[in-house]
């Protein structure tokens, strides 16, 4: 029996993880949440579950494990307010389970950053990331770090504003992406969990430009798309009287949707196929 870790289970990647690891009867699961919210959808998968969060002790989350997979980080939707930071999430707290692996010497550790990790350091969501990305790489262990393009669910925000009938896109829109289902970056970490790469930058099968993707959310909800000048984004960023964490957000934001952002094409989910059962009900 192989014990799996799922750090960050009860996140939108976690859950496809937990869907498709449960049905392996040669895996038992261990599934980590900060909240008792988290714990009630992930029972349903496994019964050991680890209640955690930033401020928790996490001794002996990885005791006996023998894969860890991080899909651990805070949320980048510009409508949800983190309460802590992307350095204390993504980097600190996934260095506490980096260390329990280490004492456990665990046989492998996955962990899925984000695409531009590694041009980015100094802003704060691809900066936490790439530290921590420099924690597991000196750490000794067998490990895969994953930078997925972004996740046709990240687009979210896109089509809670088309809901009010305005689909922004920064600049020209003609920065090229290739985005991908989060079902299909959970098949692809399955295939690589006993063996892979080091570094592995992956996206979706289909590579649109900014605009030809908001004028699908556009169309997808009768809205209308507004090109904002990049240098008034700028100025939103700079200027803008939010809190940290909307302003690291939205400083994202802008970053990656005004430069290409494109991996290894994996999967055969359209972002068309997505829209199409995209429930608006469920969008606030």
């Amino acid at each position: 029996m192989k014990k799996v870790l799922i750090a960050g289970a009860s996140g939108v990647l976690g859950m496809e993880l937990c869907k498709l690891l449960s049905q392996d009867d040669g895996i038992e699961l261990r599934l980590q949440t900060s909240s008792s919210e988290g714990a009630e959808k992930l029972k349903k998968y496994s019964t050991k579950i680890f209640i955690a969060g930033n401020e928790d002790d996490f001794t002996g989350i990885a005791a006996d494990i023998d894969i860890v997979i991080s899909a651990l980080g805070n949320s980048v939707s510009l409508f949800t307010k983190n309460d802590s930071s992307f350095y204390q999430t993504d980097l600190y707290t996934n260095k506490k389970i980096l260390e329990e692996a280490e004492k456990n010497k665990v046989k492998r550790f996955i962990y899925v950053s984000i695409l531009g990790a590694e041009e980015n350091e100094k802003m704060s969501l691809p900066g936490s990331n790439r530290l921590f990305e420099k924690s597991l790489e000196s750490s000794g262990l067998e490990y895969t770090i994953i930078r997925p393009v972004g996740l046709f669910s990240g687009l979210h925000d896109l089509g809670i504003m088309a809901k009010r009938k305005l689909v922004p896109v920064i600049g020209d829109g003609k920065a090229k992406t290739n985005s991908m289902h989060q079902a299909d970056l959970a098949l692809f970490i399955t295939e690589v969990m006993e063996s892979g790469d080091k570094l592995i930058e992956i996206g979706g099968p289909e590579i649109h430009t900014r605009l030809e993707m908001a004028e699908m959310i556009a169309e997808r909800f009768d809205a209308k798309t507004l090109k904002v000048p990049e240098n008034l984004a700028e100025a939103g960023v700079i200027l803008s009287s939010f809190s940290e964490d909307f302003k690291h957000k939205l400083e994202n934001f802008k970053y990656i949707t005004t430069h290409d952002m494109i991996g290894k094409a994996y999967g055969d989910r359209t972002f068309k196929e997505y829209l199409e059962n995209v429930d608006e009900n469920e969008l606030p």
